[in-house]
C-alpha cells in the first residue's frame, strides 16, 4: 500500500543482468490508474567494440533490454554526460551496478536524491564484489541492502531495507547473483511504493548497521589459481563455483632452450567435483599436494588437495585446446617434454 502519494520520475542507471532483474521488478509501479513511477529512463554506458580484431559491437545487458521492451534509453559514460541529465529534471535515480559514481551535482538537484541496491547485508562487503566474497569466504547467510546513494562515496548511504538470504550449499555465482537481484528488486519496489526514500517526513527512518564493516574488493586474476598447499578440495570447489575455470601449473621442458631446461606451463581446470571414491591404487600414486593421475575408468583427472581430492573432466594445457582427461594424460610428453605428474602453485607478480 502506498502510504503517501509520489509521483516519481526515476532516472535508472545500470548494465548488468542484476541491475535488469531488479529493473524488472519496479516496472509495474508505471502501470495501472495510479503509477507510483510516472516517467522512467534507462541510463547506461555506450556499447564496447571488441572480439577478435575488435569488429564487434558489445552491448550491456540492461540496454538490450531496454530496446527489446520500448523503454527509452539514454547513454551516460562520464560525469559530464550524467550532469547533463539534470535538464530532464528526474526526482530520484535508482543506480544498480552502474560502476560509476553518481555525481553530487546530479544527486543534488534531485528532489528525493538516489538510491542504490546493494547485495550484502551492508556495511559488510561494502565495495564492488559482494557476491564473490560472500561464495569464497564460505559465507551462510547473505542478503540485500537498499542504501540511499551518497554524495561521494561508494556503500556509505543510509541504509533504507535489508533482508537476509541463506546461501546453499552449492550455490554458484549465477545462482547467488540472480536470486539475489530479485530480492533487492521486491525490496527496492517496496521502498518505492511505501515511500521509504523521503527524508522530508517524520516517518523517514534508517537503519543501524548490524554488521561490522568489511570491504569487498574487486576479484584479481590470480585468484583463480590453485595452491595446493593451502587449498583444500572444498576450498578449490568453492573458487570454481565463484570464479569459474582454475589455474594451475605444471613443469615442462623448453623446447627452444638448451635440453632438460624446466620451465612452468598454465594448465586450465574445468568441470570441477570433489570426490572420495579414491581406489587404493589410485591413492598410492596421489602422495604430494597437486600429484595428478587419471582415474581408473579413464573418465577424471584425479588431483590431491590440502585436505582431500577433486576431478577435473576437461583440461586445457598452455597452446593446446581443452581436452578430455585421457587426451590430456596420454599426450602429457607432447605437451610438456616430460610424464611429471604434478601441478604446482607459481607466485604471480
Amino acid at each position: 500500500m502506498v502510504l503517501t502519494r509520489r509521483i516519481l520520475k526515476v532516472g535508472f542507471f545500470g548494465s548488468d543482468n542484476f541491475s535488469v532483474n531488479c529493473l524488472k521488478k519496479i516496472l509495474p509501479l508505471t502501470k495501472g490508474d495510479n503509477p507510483v513511477i510516472s516517467s522512467l529512463d534507462i541510463i547506461t554506458r555506450s556499447p564496447k567494440v571488441g572480439g577478435r580484431g575488435m569488429k564487434s559491437i558489445r552491448d550491456v545487458p540492461i540496454a538490450t533490454f531496454a530496446q527489446e521492451n520500448n523503454l527509452n534509453l539514454l547513454r551516460a559514460d562520464k560525469k559530464s554526460d550524467i550532469i547533463e541529465l539534470i535538464q530532464n529534471d528526474y526526482n530520484i535515480a535508482i543506480a544498480v551496478s552502474y560502476g560509476k559514481l553518481i555525481p553530487n551535482a546530479f544527486l543534488s538537484t534531485l528532489q528525493f536524491g538516489g538510491l542504490n541496491v546493494h547485495p550484502s547485508i551492508l556495511p559488510k562487503y561494502s565495495g564492488p564484489a559482494p557476491l564473490h566474497r560472500a561464495l569464497l569466504n564460505g559465507d551462510k547467510i547473505t542478503g540485500c541492502t537498499i542504501q540511499t546513494l551518497h554524495p561521494t562515496t561508494f556503500d556509505k548511504g543510509d541504509i533504507l531495507l535489508q533482508q537476509e538470504y541463506k546461501i546453499e550449499e552449492n550455490t554458484d555465482l549465477t545462482k547467488l547473483s540472480k536470486d539475489l537481484s530479485y530480492l533487492g528488486g521486491d525490496l527496492l519496489a517496496a521502498t518505492l511504493k511505501n515511500g521509504l526514500f523521503d527524508s522530508t517526513v517524520e516517518t523517514y527512518k534508517t537503519i543501524s548497521p548490524v554488521e561490522e564493516f568489511s570491504y569487498a574488493g574487486k576479484v584479481l586474476k590470480n585468484e583463480s589459481q590453485i595452491n595446493w598447499d593451502e587449498d583444500s578440495s572444498v576450498e578449490i570447489l568453492r573458487k570454481y563455483q565463484t570464479l569459474g575455470p582454475l589455474f594451475t601449473f605444471k613443469n615442462a621442458i623448453h623446447k627452444k632452450k638448451k635440453a632438460n631446461t624446466p620451465v612452468s606451463k598454465r594448465v586450465v581446470l574445468s568441470d570441477i567435483k570433489i570426490t572420495s571414491d579414491i581406489t587404493p591404487t589410485e591413492s598410492e600414486n596421489l602422495q604430494q599436494n597437486g600429484d595428478f593421475i587419471i582415474s581408473d575408468d579413464l573418465s577424471s583427472i584425479l588431483m590431491k588437495t590440502k585436505a582431500g581430492y577433486i576431478k577435473s573432466d576437461k583440461l586445457k594445457a598452455e597452446s593446446f585446446g581443452e581436452e578430455n582427461p585421457e587426451k590430456f594424460f596420454n599426450g602429457l610428453r607432447k605437451k610438456f617434454g616430460n610424464e611429471e605428474n604434478s601441478f604446482h602453485f607459481t607466485q604471480l607478480q
